[in-house]
């Protein structure tokens, strides 16, 4: 939310249904790392109400991360949530999965999804220079590289040839 506009810390809290202290924990959490940083300040009925934004417009989460935080329950439930949704988004292309094959359709995404994620953050890694990029080609330039990658992985392309069998009888 805090990339897309600056936010005090009590809109957090009300846009997230979550208490103001920990907002404001996790805000001055995410202060001290750098990812975001205070814009302003009002004054709101006599009291001082800083503003806040995000430092980048887009930040990638290391896949090493995500592999220490599939230890963490909340994440864990997030991650399978997650999934949940996009199996059931399968619906928009008009796809129905029997019963039977929900679970390794659900097994098949998963892997898909993580393996492209690793092969993703392994080409950011691999820029000498960023910087050099124009931002409109960037981002495609990032995903051919991924899929350049990904296309020489035997694992990858059987989990994308089940998958799609599955998917598409």
């Amino acid at each position: 939310m805090l990339r897309h506009k600056e936010l005090s810390p009590a809109d957090l809290a009300k846009a997230l249904d979550k208490n103001f202290s920990s907002v404001q924990h996790h805000l001055n959490l995410l202060i001290g790392a750098g990812l975001v940083e205070q814009t302003k300040e009002e004054k709101v009925r006599n009291m001082v109400q800083p503003y806040y934004h995000a430092t980048a417009n887009r930040f990638l989460i290391s896949y090493s991360l995500t592999e220490n935080l599939s230890k963490d329950d909340v994440y864990t439930q997030w991650h399978e949530d997650s999934l949940q949704k996009m199996y059931n988004g399968l619906e928009v292309f008009a796809i129905n999965v029997p019963e039977d094959k929900r679970a390794r359709v659900l097994e098949l995404m998963d892997t898909c999804v993580e393996m492209e994620r690793k092969a993703f953050e392994e080409a950011v890694e691999k820029q000498s220079d960023p910087a050099k990029l124009d931002k409109q080609v960037q981002r495609p330039l990032l995903q051919l590289m991924t899929h350049l990658t990904l296309s020489k992985d035997r694992d990858h392309a059987a989990a994308l040839r089940e998958l799609n069998q599955l998917l598409n009888p």
